[in-house]
């Protein structure tokens, strides 16, 4: 049993991944919670085509920066949907802002 580089969780040698973007060994927890993350991030911060009025430059902008009480990440969230309801990365509930 050997700690992951990124979260100390004591997991068996032959389990560890190389994670390209964080230059490490890490545990299969690890990976899997990097692509929820990333599919997460993918659904909040879909980016529209801009059309010739130029709407998307006009939402993206009326977005109110929120830090997330749990775990610090910074992210904006659309006070108008009050969208996303949870934390891009640790999907704790956003309960105000």
């Amino acid at each position: 049993m050997v700690p992951c580089k990124k979260c100390d969780n004591k997991v068996p040698s032959s389990s560890l991944k190389l994670d390209i973007d964080l230059k490490m060994v890490v545990c299969p927890d690890c990976i899997k919670n990097k692509k929820i993350h990333k599919e997460i991030e993918k659904d909040v911060f879909h980016k529209q085509e801009p059309d010739a009025n130029s709407t998307a430059v006009d939402e993206i902008s009326s977005r109110v920066s929120h830090k997330c009480t749990s775990c610090g990440y910074k992210f904006k969230i659309d006070p108008e949907t009050n969208k996303p309801k949870n934390c891009p990365y640790c999907n704790a509930r956003v309960m105000g802002f």
